[in-house]
């Protein structure tokens, strides 16, 4: 049997920011949406490719205006945790596509009240990129 390994030179074009709060995630969309007149909606939990075990709760948004993605995921599950690197963290905001501005959104988030800290992670120092790919 024969073993094949795919390089991928595509670079990783999206943004991660690491979100603390210690309400709910459903809370916190609800203050987002209200907050910054979106409408993330609870989805498909996120489930890890490597382990089809692990899933996470899932709430996305899409801006028609800039075609951007936006995705908040549950850093924990019963099973463990999304990124075991950061499990300070409560919830990921994953932004994709589109046209963004990083800073206004960290900006927006630190306004909401239940938003303790809001930070952007540096891609580079992750060890694992795959639990943040979104496929759908």
């Amino acid at each position: 049997m024969k073993t094949y390994k795919i390089d991928s030179e595509d670079e990783i074009d999206f943004l991660i920011l690491g979100i603390n709060s210690h309400v709910k995630s459903y809370k916190l969309c609800w203050e987002i949406n209200k907050k910054l007149k979106v409408n993330f909606v609870k989805t498909q939990n996120h489930k890890l490719q490597t382990t089809k075990k692990q899933s996470f709760e899932r709430y996305s948004f899409i801006d028609e205006n800039t075609q951007t993605r936006y995705n908040i995921l549950s850093n924990r599950s019963p099973s463990g945790y999304l990124d075991p690197y950061n499990k300070s963290v409560n919830y990921f905001l994953i932004v994709q596509d589109g046209v963004y501005s990083s800073k206004k959104i960290i900006k927006s988030l630190s306004k909401i009240d239940d938003v303790l800290l809001v930070f952007e992670l540096n891609l580079s120092n992750i060890k694992k990129i795959t639990p943040f790919i979104i496929n759908d």
